[in-house]
């Protein structure tokens, strides 16, 4: 396996991890991703519990992005598919295609979970299919690629190439993962290993996050959205202030069928995915992807992953 963040700079957080450290340590929870068939640097990936209607819960740090169902996760408190991600001119057609795939006979009603980010920078999101759909479905496993991949694929974090990245933590006998498309950041504000980093002329645009948290803890909805609202302050760890033009949103769900944990037992989770959300960002800026260049011809750089150890320190441009 390529090194990820903790093999090159040491480990975030107190808590201990997963056998993958990943989103896929929590029984049963599958991802998937694809890449799109036009050819353009976009994709889909999808998250998907081991069973379904699942309890969900939704939070927003800012709002300027899209996340499906939330009002009915509000209302309702379950989610009825899997959690789809995607570039933000792909939403319409995910969503199409997750109906297709998961809605069976037209007179089964259900609104699927799709969240976007801008990937415009890189690539034309509209050239997504419902054949990238199933694909990404097809593709569903235990093992989680990071990186320029699947809905990740076109995306930017802290001016560097962004995209999917994950980590886990156990909680005595329980587990949560996040999963993060990361498309956030300006590179000043990175402070990871002990590096800084100089502004970036002229400032990129304002990007987002869509945050996935998954667990196996016996939560309530609203349990659940209290839970979602952490992996958004692991974001602020990283480095994020949620700016005015940024999407921090985050869905949480548990594989659990019961409701039993009291509020006074879930600091011990809500550390968990404020730590793997920290990670994740970090886990995604590592990857190991190709070289990339943006529309308009310009590289699309990559975090200087040589320069870390965890005593780095000093100023990079």
């Amino acid at each position: 396996m390529p090194p990820r963040w903790r093999d090159l700079a040491g480990p975030v957080g107190l808590l201990p991890t997963g056998s993958r450290n990943a989103i896929t340590d929590v029984p049963g929870v599958l991802v998937g991703h694809s890449q799109a068939g036009s050819g353009e640097l976009t994709g889909v990936t999808v998250v998907a519990p081991p069973q379904l209607p699942a309890r969900a819960g939704v939070a927003t740090v800012n709002g300027v992005g899209e996340l499906t169902k939330k009002l009915e996760i509000d209302e309702w408190g379950i989610i009825q598919t899997a959690v789809y991600l995607c570039g933000t001119h792909a939403l319409g057609m995910v969503y199409h295609g997750a109906v297709l795939a998961e809605g069976g006979d037209p007179s089964n009603t259900l609104i699927p979970v799709v969240g976007e980010c801008d990937d415009s920078d890189l690539a034309d999101a509209r050239t997504i299919t419902t054949g990238d759909v199933d694909r990404a479905r097809a593709a569903l496993g235990a093992d989680v690629p990071e990186g320029s991949v699947g809905g990740g694929t076109g995306m930017t974090c802290f001016d560097f190439a962004g995209g999917i990245g994950t980590a886990s933590r156990r909680i005595g006998e329980h587990t949560l993962g996040v999963l993060l498309m990361c498309n956030f950041g300006e590179r000043e504000r990175l402070t990871a290993g002990g590096l800084r980093f100089d502004p970036v002329e002229p400032s990129p645009p304002e990007g987002s996050c869509i945050a996935v948290c998954a667990c196996d803890a016996p939560m309530t909805a609203q349990q659940l959205r209290r839970l979602a609202l952490r992996p958004l302050l692991g974001l602020a760890r990283a480095g994020s202030y949620a700016h005015n033009g940024s999407g921090e949103i985050a869905i949480a769900f548990t594989t659990a069928r019961e409701q039993t944990l009291e509020n006074s037992q879930l600091n011990p989770f809500f550390a968990a995915a404020y730590e793997a959300a920290e990670e994740a960002v970090y886990n995604c800026l590592v990857a190991e992807r190709p070289p990339m260049r943006k529309r308009d011809g310009r590289e699309h750089p990559q975090f200087p992953r040589h320069l870390l150890s965890p005593s780095s320190s000093g100023a990079v441009s």
